[in-house]
């Protein structure tokens, strides 16, 4: 085979060593405070605020309405940080939504959750078109609905009575 027929490689960025996902979860279960909050509590705050925080060692994100301090997490991103940058101070809901739908956002980041959009102000900057919002994602049907199995109708188990009755 010839190496003209063959498919080039992806160029990957990688990660160091130490920056695996598996890095990332251990840093996650062993840290504190790695959204760095210092105590405060969760509260609502608008996209000017999240603006001021765009820089590699101090990134905010917003993702389906809810603040990130993703600073920490940046280094360890498959994709690395440069492709993070221009998402810094940012509603990066969109692009996470074309690239990463099937992430739970929960398992990953959810520790670095600070910080909810003021609604009235994301609502504006969305009809003035600042930011596009992808359509919500598709209900998910339950497990446990999946594996009960369908409970029969009265009507039916009356007619197995009756049957029973006549036999």
């Amino acid at each position: 085979m010839n190496d003209s027929t063959l498919p080039k490689p992806r160029r990957k960025t990688g990660v160091k060593k130490g920056f695996a996902l598996h890095d990332w979860k251990l840093l996650l279960n062993r840290s504190n405070d790695l959204a760095q909050r210092k105590g405060n509590p969760i509260r609502s705050m608008s996209m000017e605020e999240v603006a001021q925080h765009n820089k590699e060692y101090d990134g905010w994100m917003v993702l389906h309405g809810k603040v990130y301090n993703v600073g920490p997490y940046l280094h360890y991103h498959p994709g690395g940080v440069g492709i993070m940058k221009p998402s810094l101070g940012k509603d990066g809901s969109r692009l996470f939504e074309q690239y990463h739908r099937w992430v739970g956002i929960d398992n990953l980041i959810g520790k670095m959750l600070i910080g909810y959009i003021d609604d009235t102000a994301h609502q504006n900057q969305q009809q003035q078109g600042l930011m596009s919002m992808p359509p919500p994602r598709p209900g998910r049907r339950k497990l446990d609905n999946l594996l009960t199995p369908p409970q029969p109708n009265s009507s039916d188990s009356d007619s197995e009575d009756e049957e029973k009755e006549t036999i």
